[in-house]
């Protein structure tokens, strides 16, 4: 047997050096990491393991009965990516499916990632979360001197700049130049005190990247590529219009009309605000992007850094349209590039998005190390009820008092 051993060893090497060489890279690698996704979700308890079984035929249900062309959703429940599946066609009238590498538009679920990376420059000492705007924006000008100097990259952050509610967003659909839009500001009279009243923005929000640019040298986008996509190991993430138009697997975006969902095109707006909506990922980037978010990487991200990202820092008022579907909602604050939401015996942090007809949805709660994000390509009611739902169903099935 000790002859043979080294034989053997020699010709194991060898096999797997030729399906290394001959078999396409990008399939083996989402092979290994279905199997590291299953091997982990054996060491899951039963009750945990029927909870998401129910769930995933509930979401796979609502997605069929309402006809959503394309979706994908991964849940991680403490340091295990528990699911990461795909659904559909990647555009109707063609055969091409969505996988776990197919690219979608997050939209601004891209608030996020900006939260994240000023978390990480403050910690490296370039940034603070009161970093004053006007040192940075030379250029800008809002309605008074005085106004333009209370505002901070916390305000940008958290939607509290005291501008009107989607400042310009109107502009962006239209599709001008984002810089043409800023000149635009100091004709605008504010609607509040600086830091004092959430109204949700995408143009002052992206000021936040103006501020990070600044400090770093770097362009946004190459930022999110060296800081957050290559070391959480999101191969198939990118941050601009070029970046998705060259991808070879994108799940194309979908319109609603004539009473069914037609494949349109992928639109260039909103890549004029990166920080705000420009992020492209696939649902195997986003389970990795969740499973740091709940702390899983202290390497990448700390206990504190988290905290302070996620940490309230102004009411979102009560009756906001983006917390409709959330039921029992006790209070609701945004943090830095995310929402905290106050539900009865337990806390989630996430957000929504939606661009170019994409759908999307992140949530998760960090005492409970448990959470979920959806993506889907097309508009839809969906999204919006599963995720609120998938803490309800936690909370009675599996968390019972």
């Amino acid at each position: 047997m000790k002859k043979k051993f080294p034989a053997l060893v020699v010709a194991l090497f060898l096999g797997l050096f030729v399906v290394y060489q001959h078999a396409d890279m990008h399939r083996v690698e989402a092979a290994m990491f279905r199997f590291k996704v299953k091997e982990k979700s054996a060491l899951l308890d039963p009750a945990f393991r029927k909870f998401v079984d129910d769930y995933e035929t509930y979401l796979r249900e609502s997605l069929e009965a309402e006809g959503v062309p394309g979706a994908a959703v991964a849940i991680v429940k403490d340091s295990t990516i528990v699911m990461v599946k795909a659904y559909g066609l990647r555009a109707k009238g063609k055969k091409d499916s969505v996988d776990t590498h197919s690219v979608f538009r997050v939209a601004s679920l891209s608030k996020g990632f900006t939260g994240i990376l000023a978390g990480l420059l403050v910690e490296d000492g370039l940034l603070r979360w009161d970093e004053p705007v006007y040192e940075h924006v030379l250029d800008l000008h809002l309605k008074t001197e005085e106004y333009t100097r209370q505002l901070q990259l916390a305000h940008l952050l958290s939607h509290s700049t005291g501008l009107p509610r989607h400042t310009y967003s109107n502009l962006l659909n239209m599709g001008m130049a984002y810089p043409m839009i800023l000149q635009r500001l100091a004709t605008v009279t504010p609607s509040h005190p600086v830091g004092a009243y959430h109204n949700y923005q995408n143009v002052a929000f992206s000021l936040s990247g103006d501020v990070i640019e600044s400090v770093t040298g770097k362009r946004f986008h190459e930022l999110l590529e060296t800081r957050i996509f290559q070391p959480l190991g999101m191969k198939d993430a990118s941050a601009t219009l070029a970046d998705i138009l060259g991808a070879a697997n994108v799940a194309m975006p979908h319109k609603w009309g004539k009473g069914r969902y037609q494949p349109t095109e992928i639109d260039p707006n909103y890549y004029e605000v990166i920080p705000a909506a420009g992020v492209n990922a696939s649902i195997s980037d986003m389970a990795q992007w969740l499973f740091m978010l709940m702390g899983n990487r202290p390497d990448f991200a700390s206990d504190s850094l988290l905290s302070q990202v996620f940490h309230p820092f102004v009411e979102i008022p009560a009756g906001d349209r983006v917390l409709r579907n959330w039921r029992n909602l006790e209070m609701a604050h945004y943090a830095m590039g995310w929402r905290v939401l106050q539900l009865p015996n337990i806390q989630v942090v996430g957000h929504s998005g939606y661009v170019n007809n994409y759908r999307s949805e992140i949530a998760f709660s960090r005492e409970e190390k448990v959470g979920i994000v959806i993506l889907t390509n097309a508009p839809n009611s969906t999204v919006g009820q599963a995720v609120p739902a998938f803490f309800e169903q936690y909370m009675k099935q599996y968390r019972k008092p």
